[in-house]
């Protein structure tokens, strides 16, 4: 099993496509530093996008490297690390079996249950160093253009917490609640991981795969959205898959993060259980 994940980590890294997670975050990076620096030192072209109930003097006293650290994180794991690991992920899988180096592969004395799990296990791997190397290089960034450390604004909307509501971490707090989110969003990303795999199994084509598991998720996380649908809400993945956000209010609401978690686990259960099963039965 062991030798299984090398094989599949060595794989991810010598591919392009497993670089371009990295590219995406420093591309993020260098919008986010672009934004909060014209931010800081434009604030009249931004009046009627500050938060409600905030002059720009007070926006601009809060905008530090941890705010900006904080921030970034919501773009990247409701959007931008879906996509990637949706091609990613599925790639592992459907293009082996579309071009035929799974046959290769299974000449060997290697069970196809262990083969899948390798793949989901050498994924996970790769979403945390991926969301490693978004905690490491915003900060980085942000801390050599911005105040180090300071109070954390939570805008309620950006966070998808619901209403206008303004939150304030103080400063005692921000580095733990950071850290906190950071790791509480690592569970959406290995779900979505064995979602991929899932959908790569079920289709053994790459492109069909890819577009399947990134509609899935978008088309869950759009439904959640529109108060119109609230009857189907709960069955949405995406219901559940975000408890990281709500270690950024000021009274975190344990049960409903417990619930969430083990409601994420379910799903990402469920998702690796049929990707093993479906390719166990699968006729390569």
């Amino acid at each position: 099993m062991f030798a299984l994940i090398r094989f599949e980590i060595a794989k991810i890294g010598g591919q392009k496509r497993g670089w371009t997670g990295f590219l995406a975050v420093a591309a993020i990076n260098a919008l986010f530093a672009l934004a909060f620096y014209l931010r800081l030192h434009h604030p009249s072209r931004h009046a009627r996008h500050r938060p409600p109930g905030m002059d720009e003097q007070m926006v601009a006293g809060f905008i530090n490297a941890q705010v900006y650290t904080q921030t970034i994180l919501a773009p990247t794991l409701y959007i931008l690390f879906p996509m990637i690991l949706a091609i990613v992920g599925t790639h592992m899988l459907a293009s082996e079996i579309e071009a035929g180096s799974m046959r290769l592969m299974l000449c060997r004395p290697v069970r196809r249950w262990e083969l899948v799990l390798a793949k989901f296990l050498a994924l996970c791997g790769y979403s945390a160093v991926l969301l490693l190397a978004l905690l490491l290089s915003s900060y980085a960034v942000s801390a050599t253009l911005f105040k180090p450390t300071g109070n954390v604004i939570i805008v309620a909307p950006l966070f998808g917490l619901g209403g206008n509501a303004v939150h304030v971490l103080p400063a005692s707090e921000a580095w733990s609640r950071l850290l906190m989110s950071y790791a509480f969003g690592f569970p959406l990303l290995a779900t979505l991981c064995a979602m991929a795999l899932m959908f790569a199994a079920l289709t053994r084509h790459f492109a069909t795969a890819a577009t399947l598991s990134g509609s899935l998720y978008f088309c869950s996380y759009i439904v959640t959205g529109i108060p119109l649908l609230s009857n189907i809400h709960p069955f949405m993945p995406t219901m559940y898959l975000h408890f990281w956000r709500y270690v950024l209010v000021a009274d975190i609401p344990w049960a409903r993060v417990g619930s969430d978690a083990l409601y994420t686990g379910g799903h990402l259960t469920v998702f690796l259980a049929v990707a093993m099963l479906v390719f166990h039965r699968l006729d390569l």
